[in-house]
């Protein structure tokens, strides 16, 4: 390739940087985030009339940085297992004397003040119950 090969080259990769360059790196705001949302929505269209692995190489790019900006924008708070409990028992109108897979009335209540702990049995007990994941219960501080 002689030099003339070369700039022109060099010219048409620049250009396609700079056209790729916001669907390559994270987002820097709530407005650029939506935005890569959207294109990603169009290039899964693409993606199913077009058999092309590029296409599905960049959308799993984007999909990093869509997750990597939310991750930071939209931190996840943990809540305590006692926390959980509590929750659950608002959402279901239960009270301290409504939960015998956990025991009498007093255990409830040390275990929602955090003076005691759940058992793996009463977390098996609860996830049953209530149809969520016995992880939900974990200590993830």
């Amino acid at each position: 390739m002689n030099a003339f090969a070369h700039k022109i080259y060099d010219e048409q990769l620049i250009g396609c940087f700079s056209y790729l360059w916001p669907y390559l790196k994270v987002p820097s705001n709530e407005d650029e985030n939506q935005k890569l949302i959207k294109k990603t929505h169009e290039l899964k269209m693409i993606a199913k009339t077009q058999k092309n692995h590029m296409i599905t190489k960049l959308l799993n790019i984007i999909y990093k940085n869509i997750d990597a900006y939310e991750r930071k924008a939209y931190p996840i708070e943990y809540s305590s297992p006692a926390e959980i409990l509590a929750f659950l028992m608002e959402q279901h109108d239960l009270t301290q004397s409504d939960l015998p897979e956990i025991g009498t009335q007093s255990l409830v209540s040390k275990i929602l003040s955090g003076e005691r702990n759940l058992t793996r049995d009463q977390i098996g007990a609860l996830s049953k119950r209530f149809g969520v994941s016995p992880s939900i219960f974990f200590d993830s501080c």
